[in-house]
């Protein structure tokens, strides 16, 4: 198996894997913000804090995770569940194969 197919086979996983990654080495002592807010000098978004939130919750600091924002908790858990629903060995219905679409069709 070629990269090219590798990839298109297991781009969810990989997807996935790599989101958990980057949160998890996050480093949450920078003012460096990927927010559109942020970058437009609004002071005040609904998200912000999230992304720290999770990275404290996949270093089991939950009160921490708390109190940076609410949702991060659950947002962690729905990404571990959905990197762990993606793998092939959990995924028995994944009968997607790379240049098909999801109806059967060829495609992309």
């Amino acid at each position: 198996m070629n990269v090219r197919v590798f990839i298109l086979k297991y781009r969810e996983t990989i997807t996935w894997s790599v989101v958990l990654i980057l949160l998890f080495f996050m480093n949450t002592e920078s003012t460096f913000s990927l927010c559109p807010f942020k970058a437009l000098g609004i002071s005040w978004c609904p998200g912000c804090g999230i992304g720290h939130s999770m990275h404290h919750t996949l270093h089991f600091r939950f009160g921490t995770a708390w109190q940076e924002h609410k949702l991060g908790i659950p947002a962690t858990a729905v990404l571990i569940w959905q990197t762990i629903q993606s793998l092939p060995i959990t995924n028995k219905n994944n009968n997607y194969e790379p240049g098909t679409s999801i109806t059967g069709h060829p495609g992309y």
